[in-house]
């Protein structure tokens, strides 16, 4: 008896945690053919203008931008770097995401040009997963 409770802990144990930490995707059985790198790109908008009585202390919304224009170069990559891309330049859609697919797994760096600035993020993808970087201006 003290064995089969110990076994059934084992296997449960195994079984809970199984789900990847990168794929935040809520159908379990999807699986990119390759590596993928999910772009999502906001900002955090601050009004003195209050909605619904906010007692003066004004508000926060955090908004999508769209037509952010995302570049992915291959491994570590600065401003002053000249080598090429990995991809042509892509915008984001209306809800401020790009969506990179069929990548080799590899370290990579994703830069984002918005009107409110430019910044870069870096990323090591894996096979069969989609990774998500969030930009936040």
């Amino acid at each position: 008896m003290k064995n089969l409770l110990l076994f059934s802990l084992a296997v449960f144990g195994m079984t809970s945690c199984s789900k990847d930490s990168l794929d935040q995707t809520s159908d379990a059985s999807f699986q990119p053919d390759k590596s993928e790198i999910m772009v999502s790109v906001t900002y955090l908008h601050w009004t003195d203008q209050c909605e619904f009585s906010c007692g003066n202390t004004g508000g926060e919304t955090l908004t999508y931008i769209a037509n952010a224009k995302v570049e992915l170069y291959s491994g570590d990559h600065n401003e002053t770097d000249a080598s090429g891309t990995v991809i042509p330049a892509i915008k984001t859609n209306a809800d401020g995401a790009a969506l990179i697919e069929n990548l080799e797994p590899a370290y990579y760096t994703v830069w984002v040009e918005t009107p409110f600035g430019k910044k870069s993020r870096t990323v090591s993808t894996q096979l069969h997963r989609r990774s998500y970087i969030d930009f936040s201006f």
